[in-house]
């Protein structure tokens, strides 16, 4: 007689009853540890299909992946009233710098006062590595305008720009008041459109984040909308949602014809309360709109 030999189906190896004889047939001592086997195979299958299905509707509502640079809305434009006055070089001089995750002090960071015709200066220091003093006069010239279109308010004393050399994305330091962009990340993102809304957004870390970021009403405006505007955002609630929000907001509120129209729906529709809570703080026509005085002369 010839020995009859089971099959196996391919993958089937750790199913629940692959404890089976050759004959089919499922000795009664293994009945409870299958029929256990059984129930922990289908939790698995019901936790993981009840997470997708919880986690599926806040995904789907986000816009973009970043405000940023995911998208060819131009929030911002070169072409905005900008309050920029001059430039201001003060020299090689000793400075903190934060480079590669490191607080450094560097002798020869080129330094300048970037002056505004409100009366407001924002001081900029370029790595030494960065290039000679012309080449730092450049890359603190391309910053002049994105600073000066911002609204006066966030121009605040004791604000200072870092320049280092390299590509790193920009960040910021709301305490220190400082925020830090690379060299060649300013030439790229002057490439594709993008640098203005990058210094909006580090700028709203440094004049926002530490009063309203971890705000009760802050958070209240959060939860009641359930959602959030882009991938970034949702995240890293608690530190960009607030930035990442607040470039949609100011071009709703101050541009509102720069928004394809699908945009402006969805943040009227889903993300009221965070508009209500973000319009009195951005609800302000550009410095570069009205000049109320004007500074001193620069030296060359």
């Amino acid at each position: 007689m010839k020995t009859a030999h089971r099959q196996s189906i391919p993958g089937t190896d750790h199913w629940p009853f692959s404890n089976l004889s050759q004959t089919g047939i499922l000795p009664a001592s293994l009945c409870i540890h299958a029929c256990l086997r059984m129930w922990r195979w289908l939790s698995t299958l019901a936790c993981v299909a009840i997470a997708s299905v919880i986690s599926l509707p806040a995904a789907a509502q986000t816009l973009f992946p970043s405000s940023v640079v995911s998208n060819d809305i131009d929030f911002l434009r070169q072409t905005d009233p900008s309050a920029f006055y001059c430039l201001d070089y003060d020299g090689p001089a000793t400075r903190e710098m934060v480079y590669q995750g490191e607080v450094i002090f560097p002798d020869g960071v080129e330094t300048f006062y970037a002056r505004f015709s409100d009366q407001s200066m924002v001081e900029i220091w370029v790595h030494p590595a960065v290039g000679d003093e012309s080449v730092a006069r450049q890359k603190a010239m391309d910053l002049t305008l994105p600073l000066g279109t911002l609204p006066s308010w966030m121009r605040m004393p004791g604000l200072v720009v870092k320049i280092n050399p390299g590509d790193r994305s920009a960040f910021a330091e709301t305490l220190g008041r400082f925020f830090v962009v690379s060299s060649d990340n300013i030439e790229a993102r002057l490439n594709t459109h993008d640098l203005q809304e990058t210094v909006f957004h580090e700028m709203i870390h440094v004049a926002l984040d530490t009063d309203h970021a971890k705000a009760h009403e802050w958070k209240a405006a959060q939860a009641a909308d359930g959602a959030f505007v882009t991938d970034y955002a949702l995240n890293n609630p608690t530190t960009e949602d607030l930035a990442e929000t607040a470039l949609f907001a100011y071009a709703y509120f101050n541009h509102p014809e720069r928004l394809p129209v699908s945009v402006k729906n969805k943040l009227r529709d889903r993300f009221a309360n965070r508009l209500a809570y973000l319009k009195p703080l951005l609800l302000t026509k550009s410095s570069g709109d009205s000049f109320r005085a004007t500074p001193g002369p620069c030296r060359p």
